[in-house]
């Protein structure tokens, strides 16, 4: 009995303990209250901007600026590009690349619900082929 109630004693010193010290602790990605302030515009500063340590505020906005545009740009381009493609295709093969670039994407979600359109499929198909013997 002594030494349940001895085990229970240091249960909660330590379960305090690990809740004292968790409340000290401040998430790896929190930032100082004064550099929230700095980050007023859209984008990030990236690498090797970030390692830099005499970069004025104006230098990081418009670092940051840049940043956002380039990838606005390349977000087009590729938009651009997958439409060109898809424009070239037939119907299957449209299907066929939207069903790959779903499964790039991963998510189990996507490669049962992709599982199940092919199984559909092949019933289609076997009911084509019975349609024409």
């Amino acid at each position: 009995m002594k030494v349940r109630f001895v085990l229970g004693v240091m249960f909660a010193i330590l379960l305090a303990g690990f809740v004292v010290v968790r409340a000290d602790d401040k998430p790896a990605d929190a930032k100082p209250a004064d550099t929230k302030k700095q980050s007023t515009g859209k984008g990030r500063l990236t690498k090797p901007w970030t390692d830099m340590s005499d970069l004025s505020d104006d230098q990081k906005a418009k670092i940051k600026e840049i940043h956002a545009k380039a990838l606005d740009e390349i977000k087009e381009i590729q938009q651009k590009e997958k439409t060109d493609i898809m424009a070239l295709l037939n119907d299957d093969q449209k299907a066929e690349a939207q069903k790959l670039m779903d499964s790039q994407k991963g998510g189990k979600k996507m490669k049962a619900d992709s599982a199940s359109a092919d199984a559909g499929k092949k019933d289609g198909a076997a009911k084509k082929d019975d349609a024409a013997k």
